[in-house]
């Protein structure tokens, strides 16, 4: 249903995750990423690679300990310009249905095990 409001940036919602979480790092190994989203790497290359063919993000070459390094590019920073308002309209959405107060507890309760990874 959410990912029908982010079809016109050409984005899933969790290659939405990825791409914002590449932003928030200036470049960030695969291996940290993985670990940072708490997605397995098999599943992150998977939604990595959308972002890449698109040219939203880059991979470079093996660094040290054979780890790639990825930095969103400038197209990749305007996509997620467009996408976050659409996320955060989701947001409020899901918030309005289920009730601000049950919601925000669900959130603080993801977060709580989110912040376990």
């Amino acid at each position: 249903m959410y990912d029908a409001l982010l079809r016109d940036t050409g984005l899933k919602a969790s290659q939405l995750s990825v791409l914002a979480a590449v932003d928030s790092a200036e470049s960030v190994s695969i291996a940290e990423l993985s670990k940072r989203l708490a997605m397995d790497r098999t599943t992150l290359t998977r939604n990595l690679k959308p972002l890449l063919d698109a040219q939203l993000v880059h991979v470079g070459e093996e660094g040290w300990r054979r780890s790639k390094l990825v930095r969103i590019t400038k197209a990749g920073q305007q996509r997620l310009s467009t996408a976050i308002p659409l996320w955060e309209r989701a947001q409020e959405d899901i918030g309005n249905r289920f009730g601000q107060k049950r919601w925000q507890t669900v959130r603080s309760h993801l977060r709580d095990l989110a912040s376990q990874y």
